[in-house]
């Protein structure tokens, strides 16, 4: 990839001179002699479906934080809002601290403030959080626009010449201030490459353009999923806890009317929805403050507030009636006022694929599963429905064993694979032959049937490698790379890169997807025809010969004491009656992982085991081209002819 800059998104930044020479911005064409302003109205991106291409446009990582400008003045920082607001004190000392560093006398930067995640992409949620918990050790400021340098204003000043000389004041990454670099290549491909990786979006500038302040055709984003502000105009009550909200009632402005947009129920921590809910219940009003009465349905319990808050909410689409459809509370945003907020939809928007409606009725859909992520019963329904055609194939007919959560991930947790009572009515009972005949295991046939497994609180579902319909001969192995403390994850990718080979090398035809706990998983499909015995024996004879050949780096027995710095290339997956965490299953860990179908070419540092949450992957999955795992069950093959072939030359 063709990249200018520094560190943007997940990747890693470039290395830079530790000392460089600063043009003078009175040498710089278009530069003008003047005072420091106070505060420069920023430019503003215009929403459009997608990324504009050639030579004229420079595309960056859109970021999930706060826009900020960065005033400095003899070494006095001020960091204010896209408003102007003063919101020097919010961030604590050290970014303020990095700002004064740099070597400048006077200088107006526009930027962004963000909180990134393990992964490296930027996360609002994740700020709103560290702000509510006055924690500032995760702030980063990222730098990608320089309005004013030394006496001089640079807005008439070409933007790629403004990067250039802001790239070089900032000098090399400190951790806290960075410079956001750029991308040359066609505009659609680096916003594939942004959403595959489930980050936000693009920002595509002119690069000659000058800087000008408001909406403009000079920026434009395109976003790889639905996501804006939207006016709070009520909430209903926690069905859980007596002092927090459930879900908020949306709004938006069209000719200065609030119109309802529906609700979001998921999101929310625990203490986000408490303080919330004290924040509405000092702003109530006694009756709606939309244009038009909502409907029974839509009215239901719901307490309205005076339309003062903004929240910014991640969704998937817009309805035929209007509604937002899975949508994820993301944070408020103090930085806009309430009546600026209206519909945002490009001009040409390609429609969202068809969802598969659920029937089953959810009981407390607001109880959280995942509480530091704030993903809700609700939200787990809303994450199957939209994995389901990706998720199908690897689940239904199966004989699954469950991870059960009834109070969440930080509650009683227990594996179960038998029949229990109160059962939802979609869930299928299925007979293991080798079981008694009063005993029943569970298996599900459609979208329902999972989402009454998300009722009964199943946080991980495992299937067995073979269907209920032919239980004694496996059509999927699994190699389970399992690191040991110590081992890092280029080295887990090598071993998938050997264990593929192997399998290839065997006649079978290997997939690769991430466990959302910390190792990978190398997948075959196979023709059913060898019994469990053979398939385990095929599978033991890889791990074996992966810990003979190499030592140092494999272990095929499970015993702990052994697997300090090496990974366990676990082949008992493989089984009667054992299982495996399912593709698109979630875990139920912190982080709210998954495990994720990868292609072996995204294979890389940037992708770790827990990469893909049920908050990103939705995002990962509208923008592919083609599942990775398409071709998945048309590439089965059977193990017994490559035994058999062995013997005959034997």
């Amino acid at each position: 990839r063709k990249r200018r800059g520094g560190r943007t998104g997940a990747t890693q930044p470039e290395e830079r001179p530790a000392t460089v020479s600063v043009p003078q911005p009175s040498k710089i064409k278009g530069a003008k002699k003047a005072a420091l302003p106070d505060f420069v109205e920023p430019t503003l991106a215009t929403l459009v479906s997608s990324a504009p291409s050639g030579e004229r446009w420079l595309h960056e990582i859109k970021f999930d934080g706060y826009r900020l400008q960065a005033r400095i003045e003899a070494g006095r920082v001020k960091l204010l809002t896209r408003s102007g607001l003063d919101w020097t004190k919010k961030f604590g000392k050290a970014v303020v601290s990095a700002l004064a560093d740099i070597p400048v006398g006077t200088a107006l930067i526009d930027g962004e403030l963000v909180v990134e995640t393990s992964a490296g992409a930027s996360d609002f949620s994740a700020l709103q959080a560290d702000l509510s918990e006055g924690r500032s050790d995760r702030f980063r400021f990222y730098v990608f626009d320089l309005l004013h340098l030394d006496g001089y204003d640079l807005r008439d000043v070409a933007l790629i010449t403004r990067k250039e000389l802001l790239e070089k004041i900032i000098g090399g990454d400190n951790a806290i201030i960075s410079y956001s670099g750029h991308f040359e290549e066609n505009g659609a491909l680096v916003l594939q490459h942004a959403c595959r990786l489930s980050l936000e979006g693009v920002v595509s500038k002119l690069r000659d353009a000058p800087y000008r302040s408001g909406r403009n055709k000079n920026w434009v984003k395109s976003k790889c999923s639905a996501r804006q502000e939207f006016v709070v105009a009520g909430y209903v009550p926690s069905t859980t806890s007596r002092n927090a909200i459930g879900s908020l009632i949306l709004g938006v402005y069209d000719d200065g009317k609030l119109h309802h947009v529906g609700r979001v129920g998921t999101g929310y921590t625990a203490a986000v929805a408490e303080s919330l809910f004290k924040k509405l219940e000092r702003i109530r009003i006694p009756s709606t403050p939309f244009d038009e009465r909502l409907t029974a349905e839509e009215a239901r319990q719901v307490r309205y507030v005076r339309p003062e808050l903004v929240a910014e909410i991640e969704f998937r689409a817009w309805t035929a009636d209007g509604n937002l459809r899975h949508a994820s509370f993301r944070g408020l945003r103090e930085d806009k006022p309430a009546k600026e907020i209206v519909r945002e939809t490009p001009k040409t928007s390609k429609a969202a694929p068809k969802l598969q409606r659920r029937s089953v009725k959810l009981t407390h859909p607001d109880r959280l599963y995942w509480p530091d992520q704030g993903v809700t019963k609700e939200g787990l329904a809303d994450y199957y429905a939209e994995v389901w055609r990706y998720a199908s194939p690897y689940i239904v007919g199966r004989a699954l064993a469950l991870v059960r959560c009834p109070n969440g991930i930080s509650g009683e947790q227990f594996f179960q694979k038998h029949a229990w009572k109160g059962l939802n009515p979609n869930i299928v009972l299925v007979h293991d032959p080798k079981d008694p005949p009063d005993e029943r295991l569970i298996s599900i046939n459609d979208l329902d049937g999972l989402i009454g497994l998300v009722q009964s609180a199943a946080l991980e579902i495992h299937p067995w490698g073979s269907m209920v319909s032919d239980w004694e001969r496996p059509d999927t192995i699994i190699m389970d790379l399992d690191p040991g403390e110590d081992v890092s994850w280029e080295a887990v990718i090598e071993a998938a890169v050997e264990t593929r080979d192997r399998l290839k090398n065997a006649g079978l035809v290997p997939f690769i997807k991430t466990s959302g706990g910390k190792g990978l998983h190398v997948v075959a499909p196979l023709k059913p025809k060898a019994e469990w015995p053979a398939v385990k024996a095929f599978t033991k004879a890889i791990a074996d010969s992966m810990a003979a050949d190499s030592p140092n780096r494999y272990v095929s027995t499970i015993t702990k004491s052994k697997r300090r710095g090496k990974i366990l290339v676990d082949y008992l997956r493989n089984q009667r009656g054992a299982t495996a965490v399912a593709p698109y299953s979630t875990r139920a860990r912190p982080g709210a992982a998954v495990s994720m179908p990868l292609a072996w070419d995204e294979l890389g540092p940037g992708i770790g085991p827990a990469y893909f949450t049920v908050e990103n992957t939705p995002t990962r999955l509208a923008s592919l081209s083609s599942d990775p795992w398409q071709d998945f069950r048309a590439a089965a093959a059977p193990i017994e002819d490559r035994a058999n072939r062995r013997k005959k030359a034997a």
